[in-house]
């Protein structure tokens, strides 16, 4: 696994990998907000060039929502190009924070938290899969 390319942010790190897997790693004591959500959609959209692909998430430690990002995270969706979404947690609380926003955000995308990155990675292998058989169906589809 190679980085393609790197950005660099206040309280993020995103990268796109050559198996294009997009990880996004926020950092220690970062507090979510609808200001950095904006900057997420930019920088997503940025790295992908718009087109969909599937998001690895893993949180340092301390990083909080406000209420207000938790109710704009469902709205953004149509906004970013995330296909599926793999939550990497390290301890309860942030397992219990992932389980709380899918019970109460429910996205419309796929969406499985993980206690190991190893067994994401192969869970969004297998929506990578997904996504690239939709856009060859799709391109058939498509052509006269």
């Amino acid at each position: 696994m190679q980085i393609v390319r790197d950005i660099e942010h206040e309280f993020l790190h995103v990268s796109l990998r050559n198996d294009g897997i997009v990880t996004v790693f926020i950092k220690n004591h970062t507090e979510i907000n609808v200001s950095l959500q904006k900057d997420m959609i930019k920088i997503y959209n940025e790295l992908t060039g718009g087109k969909k692909a599937v998001f690895l998430f893993e949180a340092g430690e301390f990083v909080s929502i406000t209420k207000e990002a938790r109710s704009y995270a469902i709205r953004m969706e149509k906004d970013t190009p995330t296909y599926a979404s793999a939550i990497l947690v390290k301890n309860l609380g942030q397992k219990i924070i992932a389980d709380f926003y899918y019970k109460v955000n429910r996205p419309k995308q796929p969406y499985s938290i993980f206690w190991q990155k190893e067994k994401a990675i192969e869970w969004l292998n297998d929506m990578q899969q997904e996504l690239n058989s939709k856009h060859d169906e799709y391109q058939c589809l498509s052509k006269p």
